[in-house]
């Protein structure tokens, strides 16, 4: 059931306001979804790690794409048309109820992330950071311990980007969480110390 591709770093799956026929099961990689502003600017959505399934909404609804997905780290996904999971739902009713739930977390999901842009700056970037080590460590770096360093391959004009803040800003934020010692700035990188310690700022914050 379905087939599988291998895509390379700056492939897009599918654009805002196109309609697409498939959805995915990420293997391998990591993928990012994201709206455009009014200014053109884009605002990252979701992260989408080994294990995630996306897409499936607008797939089985036949709607346009609501957000652009766009591969950033080589990937390796299982796409999948509507009618091939259709097909399963009389023999496997359990799969239906499965993709109600998933659509409905995801939904939620969604609100609470839209509801963040009114956060804080600090909050913001602080809540990315803690989202793209997430990802890693439940991937290549699932055995290591929190003490591991983590990076974050993003400029300051992209998190600004990411996170609907200004560049100088993201600057400003990323030098303070340096001077406390969480993390590091180095050109187009954010090196994560202390992921423990940011995240603990990040609950004191929220």
């Amino acid at each position: 059931m379905g087939s599988v591709v291998s895509l390379t770093t700056g492939d897009v799956l599918a654009r805002e306001g196109e309609r697409h026929s498939y959805f995915y099961l990420l293997r391998s990689g990591f993928v990012h979804s994201t709206i455009q502003r009014s200014n053109g600017a884009e605002f990252l959505l979701e992260i989408f790690g080994p294990g995630a399934i996306f897409g499936e909404g607008p797939a089985f609804a036949d709607r346009p794409r609501p957000t652009t997905t766009r591969v950033v780290a080589p990937a390796i996904l299982s796409r999948y048309l509507p009618s091939d999971i259709n097909q399963k739902f009389a023999t496997m009713p359990e799969l239906a109820d499965s993709l109600i739930k998933l659509l409905g977390f995801k939904n939620q999901m969604i609100v609470e992330k839209l509801a963040g842009v009114a956060a804080a700056p600090t909050e913001r970037v602080v809540d990315l950071l803690l989202r793209i080590a997430r990802l890693q460590s439940n991937s290549e770096f699932s055995s290591t311990p929190e003490s591991q360093d983590f990076q974050v391959d993003l400029t300051h004009e992209k998190i600004a980007a990411m996170t609907a803040l200004s560049r100088v800003t993201v600057t400003r934020t990323l030098n303070a969480l340096s001077r406390q010692g969480v993390i590091e700035t180095r050109a187009k990188q954010v090196i994560i110390h202390d992921a423990s310690a940011l995240r603990r700022l990040h609950y004191k914050n929220s």
